[in-house]
Order: structure tokens, then sequence, then C-alpha cells
């Protein structure tokens, strides 16, 4: 009922998993990306109204299971269906798929959005990168690709810069999923989703360099992160040993750590999944409504001050930075679009070329 419901090329990897050809419109609202507090207040603060009936509308999690929230702790219901990677996982492993290391190593700076840029010494961190793993695949967020000071500071270390594309593209994860899946370890300056994607699947990933600064966000913040998930992160990259045990424990560790916070036990068989997602044999009319005329009209609401987010979503959702004069830049970025196109069949990430777009 939202574009964020097709962020990533989720919807595109739910719909081959459940056996159609494309994406249809959800019956509530899809968690979108890993976050550190509860993704009620983080993704759904502009709807405050989804999940108080799931019957007609839910609001549906990864996990359960996850450390930095809770579901006994929300006002309204949400259901646990596992993050859209692993049901790839699933799709990929049905063809025979599994990892290599063929890449190298891979580096995922913590990025921006259009709304709050990351600032800090990037040049610095690409320096690092460049000493402990040598030249490396850097995976540059689609909009920090227009900054060249940002992507002067990586190419000049010598990494070969390459994005994922657009939020709105449904190759999305299909091209994380070849960066993850063919390298030989995945890091990044600040605990973030493309981590716990990288440690589920089985590949080492550690988090290490300078967080740099994201928008007001103290450094309380990334103090708690490092305090809270202790298994991604690494005071020694070169070995990639976190306290108290050695690399390979480690790397087993933060796998079990990932894969409950994506909700690997959430994970549902495509019946389910359709169920899950408001997907019956014909399309459903009243998600489409709210996809393009009602959602965009509550969103314009929340930017416009018309209707009040609580202090915790606010937070939760602009590091304490949040001014309706940033959304108002991008007054279009919200407005729905057609629904993604499928996915081809069989689904595959073996395609550098595609997989890899050039800055």
């Amino acid at each position: 009922m939202d574009i964020q419901n097709h962020y990533y090329g989720h919807s595109a990897v739910l719909a081959a998993y459940a056996g159609l050809s494309r994406p249809r419109h959800i019956a509530g609202l899809l968690q979108h990306g890993w976050t550190a507090t509860s993704p009620v207040a983080a993704h759904f603060a502009d709807f405050p109204r989804v999940g108080e009936d799931p019957r007609q509308r839910r609001l549906l999690v990864w996990s359960h299971g996850c450390r930095g929230w809770s579901p006994d702790d929300e006002t309204r219901a949400t259901t646990a269906v596992g993050a859209p990677v692993l049901y790839l996982e699933r799709l990929l492993q049905a063809q025979g798929w599994s990892r290599s290391d063929r890449l190298g190593p891979v580096f995922v700076p913590f990025h921006g959005t259009r709304l709050v840029r990351v600032t800090g010494a990037h040049a610095d961190l690409a320096r690092q990168v460049a000493k402990v793993d040598g030249p490396s695949t850097v995976c540059m967020h689609h909009e920090d690709l227009t900054d060249p000071e940002i992507t002067s500071a990586w190419s000049d270390a010598g990494h070969r810069l390459v994005t994922a594309g657009r939020r709105d593209d449904p190759r999305f994860l299909l091209r994380i999923m070849h960066l993850i899946g063919n390298a030989s370890r995945v890091s990044s300056n600040r605990l973030s989703t493309a981590v716990l994607y990288a440690a589920a699947i089985g590949a080492p990933a550690a988090v290490w360099g300078d967080p740099l600064t994201f928008g007001a966000q103290s450094a309380s913040a990334v103090d708690e992160l490092r305090a809270t998930w202790p298994e991604f992160h690494t005071a020694d990259p070169a070995s990639g040993e976190r306290p108290d045990t050695g690399a390979a424990d480690a790397d087993d560790a933060a796998t079990a750590l990932a894969r409950r916070e994506l909700g690997a036990d959430a994970l549902l068989e495509p019946d389910a999944l359709r169920a899950a997602l408001g997907w019956g044999r014909t399309p459903n009319v009243g998600p489409g409504i709210q996809y393009y005329a009602a959602s965009p009209l509550a969103k314009a609401a929340m930017v416009l001050g018309l209707t009040k987010r609580s202090e915790q979503s606010t937070q939760a959702m602009s590091a304490g930075s949040f001014s309706p004069m940033l959304w108002l830049r991008n007054p279009l970025a919200a407005l729905p679009r057609p629904l993604p196109k499928g996915l081809r069949t069989p689904v595959t990430t073996e395609d550098p070329a595609e997989a890899l777009p050039r800055p």
C-alpha cells in the first residue's frame, strides 16, 4: 500500500518465491531494511492506523527475535515473515547456487540519503581499507555517486566502485547477493543491513573503521551499536577477531545472530507468504487504491505537520535532525510509481555486467 513495500527489489523477490510473475500491491507495510530500533517507529511512522486491524492491513516485520526492539513493546501488532534476502537465498540454493570468494574483499561504506548526508574523512577511510584489504570492490549508494568528493576519495585509493542501483530497481537485491555471495569478506564502517545480509549467508563480515557522521546523530549511537551487537565489530580488521573469539568462531557467531535478526525462523512457505501479503487468487483492489491515493495523502500530512509523529518515531527516522523542509526539497520522491517488473526465471545473480552497474 506504499512505495516502501517495493524498495530494493523486495516485492519482486517475494513474488518470485510465491510463484507469481510480478509483484502485487501488499495489504499492509513491509519492513525495508534492518534497523537498530523498532521498524514500527523507523519505517511505519507515516501510517499510524495500519496494523490496528491485522485482518485488513498488516505490519510485516522481518523478525521478532531482534536485540534492538521487542514486539511486546509496540501498541500495534506485527507479523514476522523473514527478510526478503533469505527468500532469495532459498530460491538460489534450489538452483544449486553456493557462495564463492572470487570477487575478493567487498567494502560497503555507510551512506547517507537525499535527506541526511554522511560527512567525515572519506579519503582516510578509503586508504585504511586499501591498507587492510588491498584494492577492494566498494559498493556505493547511488546517491553518494553524485558526490565527486566521495567518489574520488575511494577511486583514488585504488578501489573499484560499483552500485546496486536505485532503491526502486527490482534487481537491487540480486546485485547485493552477487556481491556478498562472491566476496572473500564483506566489511563496513557502520553496522547496517548489508553487514547482516553478508553474515546471514555465511560470508565473513565485520564492522571497522571510522563510522563517519550521520546528520545530528551523536557518538553514543555508534557506541550503542557496538555494545548491543559486539559479534559484528572488530578492533583488529586485519585478523577479523572480535572480543574473546578467534576469527572463525566470530564468523559463526555473527552468522547465527544475523539469521536471527533477519528472521530465518519466520520464513513462510509460498502459500502462507501469499496469504500474509494479501496476495489471493486475484489481485485485491483495496491495496491498489491505498497505494495510489490514500498513502500519498497520509504521508503528505505527516510531512506538512498536519499529523504528528511520536517522539520515538521522529528520533528513529531522522537521527534527531528531521525537518519538513528536507522532504520538501524532494517533493516527488514519495509519489507512487507503477509496480516493478518481476524477476526473470530462473532467478540468477550470474550476470556481472548487469549485476554491477558502474557509476
